[in-house]
């Protein structure tokens, strides 16, 4: 009797093993054509996004760089949510996409300049923003990091009424550099059960979005030309944890 539990118990275990390691790379099965129908279509709106960041331990203000392959933006459907959920437990932009027609549907930046990029061609709708920036502070000596490149998400929405959309997405960055980096480390582990409620909600935690109300250098900076911009309310992305 003892034996046969202890047999289902090792069965149980092996079991779930397995569905860890089938969950961490047998997202790309998973793709279904009809949740994402509508990012195929063609579309004429534009996407432009300004990011930043803060903390409450320097007086300096943060300034940001990016680079072009750490921006990408994905049609917000259950397949790429949980593609971003593995991707990040892989600390960001290592987990690669092997079906062709979800790859197909990934876009890339037309335009990257400090942080502030635009994406354009874009069909209205809900869309999945992936970012890896690099917050530092510049002064006259020298440059110094804040914090590790961090892989960060943003749900956002592509106005249907408006041809620009018009983005800031702020990043407080206080409790991960008072914790001196260990926490990007935790953050990003595997086995963060975090990470998987994270990807419930509509973007990491402390961020908030508002809207950017661009000046005539930024849409020049962006390539910007003419076309009226959405409004976006505040929305805050991300649960502080307790």
């Amino acid at each position: 009797m003892v034996y046969r539990k202890k047999r289902l118990c090792t069965l149980v275990g092996f079991a779930g093993l397995v569905g860890l390691v089938s969950g961490c790379s047998g997202f790309d099965g998973n793709f279904r054509a009809k949740q994402s129908a509508w990012a195929e279509q063609p579309g004429t709106k534009t996407l432009a996004v300004q990011i930043s960041g803060h903390d409450d331990l320097h007086t300096q203000p943060l300034s940001c760089k990016l680079a072009d392959a750490d921006v990408m933006l994905f049609p917000d459907a259950p397949f790429f949510r949980n593609y971003l959920r593995v991707d990040m437990a892989q600390a960001g932009f290592r987990e690669k996409i092997g079906n062709q027609q979800a790859k197909a549907l990934v876009r890339s930046a037309a335009r990257n300049d400090n942080c502030r990029f635009v994406f354009n061609n874009l069909p209205a709708g809900s869309w999945l923003l992936a970012t890896r920036p690099q917050f530092y502070i510049n002064d006259a000596a020298s440059q110094h990091s804040v914090a590790p490149p961090m892989f960060m998400w943003n749900m956002i929405t592509v106005s249907a009424e408006n041809d620009v959309t018009a983005v800031h997405v702020e990043k407080d960055l206080s409790r991960i550099v008072r914790k001196k980096h260990k926490y990007v480390r935790k953050h990003t582990h595997k086995k963060s059960k975090k990470r998987i409620r994270e990807f419930r909600g509509e973007g990491s935690p402390d961020t908030q979005q508002d809207s950017w109300i661009m000046t005539p250098a930024d849409k020049q900076a962006l390539g910007i030309l003419g076309g009226d911009q959405a409004p976006t309310a505040i929305t805050p992305t991300g649960q502080q944890e307790p």
